[in-house]
């Protein structure tokens, strides 16, 4: 909004330039509830669409209509996801009510050009002063929100000390910005980035096959748009199943809305179709004698259930876990994934670097194209440059590419770093937050948030000596501390959920630091810093008398080794696959007072015995390879070598496997780490007739063997490696018996 001619003296004319130029702005309104009210006064019309954002809409807690200045549409913050996709000309929030990170982020995506986000505030001494109800989901039991800091609000002021701000303040004379008279141009769509889109979308579905396409944008890019407009050009040109998948329904919505308007166009020019379904989630129509679709389905359906898709089209990709990505890359031949890269999600370019390893090594002929040219408002944007800067979602990260760097981890100084010395050096925490998004999938603003606010928060950073770069860091949350009560508390996810399952109530009693996240720079993995951070925190519990160390997180492959190297032990999995990550999600403890290593002690041998129980019923579809990795932590009192001696009478055939299941059984428990040294399939087809009983026909199928007999002379084949690399001696059948 930088250069001269025309002149602003009020909301009004400001939004008349904003509209010339295809611009928006953030608009911060600081001073009395009455001046608050004053200002608002005819800046939208009557026919424009204008959310007033609010924290609170409970049946116990509504929102009070004195609160709202004006017949504005009342959004409750926490719904704002499922309004992804309206565009609007205006929002309001009331920052003495309540603001989040991800309320930021969400709403100014929604404005369309000409339009304008309002903050009411107080006078910034007052703001710093308040309490943000918003702070509320950070805070376990007992803590207050007179208990937060309030190091988020300090940051959002230093940020929009800039002139793409426009603050208006009380009794203070109004610099209005000197704004160009030069109207912006009217691009037709669809622009040619997304025509760009469309037929790299058509490659993918009509050229060879695996060769996936990734789909990267800004907001505003008309990226979503793109996935609509380019399923439908695919099934007119002969495709007749197109699947869209995102980790909610409520994402696909732009792509569902865009599809539909172009069929709408397309029967206006009178092509001959006939529309038979239009909602979201679905669009079916007939056209030359053929159903065509449109479909939305879960990931993890997609996975559970394949699909004969011609085409999925993954919407903002980055939400979903990597290993969730790689089974479907692995399972579907055609595929776009599609991501927000600067966005409310915050974990989209994290996701791009992250994700291009796995491309690499599957499917190396994959193509990329990033839409430059913003659709719903102009280039250099004061709204989307002033929420970029404030919700770090501009941060440089580091190439996964890059070249890795050795480094002398004695020198690495690890400390723990306090809301104030984040918020005195920037640098250190846009370098925090890039690691932070880089390392994790679900890494949003709000997590800026609870790291500036939360006061139950330990931060702990690698550095080398004398810099600012963050190289590891660890955010751990405290929980326990509890009084026993059949209330559930506001937090402690872990207590909690091991005295529901396994624990006593005093259980509740003893204090652990729950890790929420770790990371490691990608230069630099691989070289034990992760191992020397967690011995630090481990240091550092002991030391203020905290009782163990755990973590909650969705399991995979790749992680498990890393916990259990650490000697954590695994004493959960969720039942139930996590909808955005598509993982069970595993909890881990280590024990650092002695009351804690008896309770966790007792815990672990309740999960040792339930767990292969809940292979059996409820974890039918952990993989393999973790249920060995679970495994191989137990504890045994004593080995049974005789055991083995009844799988050489099943290899040679001298017993059924109905005769012995139980003994091969209470084998493999003994011998995870023996399955783990398997192949993938092998371990596989051990861990689903083994311990998860599945039918022969459903291993046959799912190994692609040929029946009963197929999987038997697997089975088989793997007890003569195991046991020629033992090199038992063979015994005769007389004495083999005695083991039965």
């Amino acid at each position: 909004m930088h250069g001269m001619n025309d002149s602003i003296t009020n909301l009004n004319s400001l939004r008349q330039q904003l509209n010339k130029q295809q611009h928006r702005a953030l608009v911060i309104i600081s001073g009395a509830d009455g001046w608050h009210q004053q200002q608002l006064e005819d800046v939208f019309a009557n026919h424009e669409t204008v959310f007033w954002v609010e924290t609170q809409d409970e049946p116990n807690n509504p929102i009070d209509p004195a609160k709202i200045y004006g017949d504005f549409e009342v959004v409750a913050s926490k719904r704002l996801k499922y309004h992804l996709g309206q565009e609007i000309d205006g929002a309001i929030i009331n920052v003495s009510h309540g603001l989040s990170a991800d309320t930021l982020g969400i709403v100014s995506g929604m404005i369309r050009a000409g339009g304008l986000l309002i903050l009411l505030a107080p006078p910034e001494k007052i703001w710093l002063g308040q309490t943000n109800p918003e702070d509320q989901r950070f805070l376990n039991t007992p803590y207050t929100l007179e208990q937060a800091n309030n190091g988020f609000s300090q940051h959002l002021i230093n940020s929009w000390q800039h002139s793409d701000v426009i603050w208006l303040h009380e009794n203070q004379l109004i610099e209005w910005p000197q704004t160009s008279s030069t109207a912006a141009p009217v691009m037709p769509l669809p622009s040619d980035d997304q025509k760009q889109a469309i037929a790299a979308i058509h490659s993918v579905a009509f050229g060879h096959r695996k060769r996936p396409l990734v789909l990267s944008a800004d907001r505003g890019r008309g990226k979503s748009s793109a996935l609509g407009l380019a399923a439908v050009d695919c099934l007119l040109d002969g495709k007749n199943h197109i699947v869209i998948t995102a980790s909610r329904l409520d994402q696909t919505k732009a792509a569902f809305q865009h599809a539909a308007e172009s069929l709408y166009t397309l029967l206006e020019q009178g092509l001959d179709i006939e529309l038979v379904v239009n909602k979201t989630g679905h669009i079916e129509f007939r056209y030359e004698h053929q159903t065509k679709q449109i479909e939305f389905v879960a990931p993890d359906y997609l996975i559970l259930n394949p699909s004969h898709t011609d085409v999925v089209l993954v919407d903002e990709a980055a939400q979903l876990p990597t290993p969730l990505l790689k089974e479907l890359l692995m399972r579907y031949h055609r595929m776009v994934f599609a991501t927000t890269l600067h966005g409310y999600e915050g974990s989209g370019r994290g996701f791009e670097l992250r994700f291009k390893k796995l491309l690499h090594k599957h499917t190396p002929d994959w193509k990329s194209l990033h839409l430059e040219q913003s659709i719903r408002w102009a280039t250099k944007d004061p709204l989307e440059t002033a929420i970029n800067r404030a919700l770090l979602l501009d941060i440089d990260l580091i190439n996964s590419d890059s070249e890795k760097q050795d480094i002398n981890i004695e020198t690495l100084q690890i400390k723990a770093l306090r809301t104030e010395q984040l918020l005195t050096n920037q640098a250190v925490l846009q370098s925090l937050f890039s690691l932070l998004v880089q390392a994790h999938y679900q890494t949003s603003p709000n997590d800026l948030q609870q790291i500036l606010n939360a006061p139950n928060i330990e931060l702990f950073v690698a550095r080398k000596p004398g810099e600012d770069k963050v190289i590891g860091a660890v955010l751990c949350v405290e929980e326990g501390r509890l009084n026993p009560s059949k209330n559930r508390a506001h937090g402690h996810l872990v207590p909690q959920l091991l005295t529901k399952n396994y624990a006593q109530d005093d259980f509740l009693m003893l204090s652990t630091w729950r890790i929420m996240r770790i990371a490691v720079d990608p230069r630099y993995q691989h070289q034990g810093i992760g191992q020397k951070m967690i011995r630090h925190v481990e240091t550092e519990a002991l030391r203020r008398r905290i009782d163990y160390i755990s973590s909650s997180f969705g399991a995979n492959e790749a992680l498990l080794p890393f916990w259990f190297k650490q000697h954590f032990w695994p004493l959960h999995v969720g039942a139930k696959r996590d909808k955005a990550s598509g993982c069970h999600n595993l909890v881990v403890t280590k024990p650092v007072s002695a009351m804690s290593r008896q309770a966790l002690s007792q815990i672990q041998s309740c999960f040792q015995e339930q767990f292969p129980h809940l292979l059996l019923e409820s974890l039918p579809n952990l993989p393999p390879q973790q249920a060995w990795q679970i495994i191989q932590t137990f504890r045994f009192k004593q080995q049974n070598s005789g055991l083995e001696k009844v799988l050489l009478m099943y290899q040679k055939g001298e017993r059924p496997y109905e005769a012995i299941s139980h003994t091969m059984w209470q084998w493999s428990l003994q011998s995870a780490q023996l399955l783990l040294q398997a192949s993938e399939q092998e371990q596989g087809i051990w861990c689903d007739k083994i311990m998860k009983k599945f039918s022969w026909q459903d291993v046959a199928h799912k190994y692609h063997l040929a029946g009963r007999k197929g999987v038997e002379q697997a089975l088989q084949k793997m007890i003569s490696g195991w046991l020629q690399q033992k090199r038992l001696p063979i015994q005769t059948s007389e004495k083999i018996k005695r083991f039965c």
